[in-house]
């Protein structure tokens, strides 16, 4: 399967909405984020499971540190995408970007015809904001990300 076909920006743009729903607002480096999640089958599927919690980034990661190897290689493999997918979402009024920050103007509600990856990432919205809401500094060390 071509990954960068299966990756697009209307995924990530899904992605980005369904997580903007559990938090006020969400800066664009926290944002950037969502897609290596995504990315990763594994870790998507880990998300959407109903009995996973979690404490801190570093409970998830050392519960599940095969989740996170390649960790930067996403990061920068979805970097477009992302940011194209932030561009669209503000482009359609869906958010809009105030002080390096994106704010949900309109709630997008899952619906069964958007398909099985749309509900795994709907339901694992509500964790990925969690993982993404810890200190940014603290979010790119963690998971490794070579800026």
């Amino acid at each position: 399967m071509n990954r960068k076909l299966y990756n697009n920006i209307g995924i990530c743009s899904l992605s980005i909405a369904f997580t903007l729903q559990h938090v006020d607002r969400l800066s664009l480096p926290r944002a950037l984020l969502i897609m290596p999640i995504i990315a990763h089958e594994e870790l998507l599927q880990y998300m959407a499971h109903k009995a996973t919690s979690f404490n801190s980034i570093e409970q998830i990661i050392v519960r599940k540190p095969e989740f996170f190897l390649n960790f930067n290689a996403r990061f920068y493999d979805g970097l477009t995408v992302s940011l194209n997918a932030i561009q669209f979402l503000s482009e359609i009024n869906l958010i809009r970007l105030e002080s390096s920050e994106i704010i949900s103007t309109e709630v997008i509600s899952y619906e069964k015809s958007m398909g099985e990856r749309a509900r795994k990432i709907f339901n694992a919205s509500a964790r990925i904001a969690n993982f993404v809401s810890s200190d940014t500094i603290n979010l790119y060390t963690n998971l490794r990300i070579e800026l």
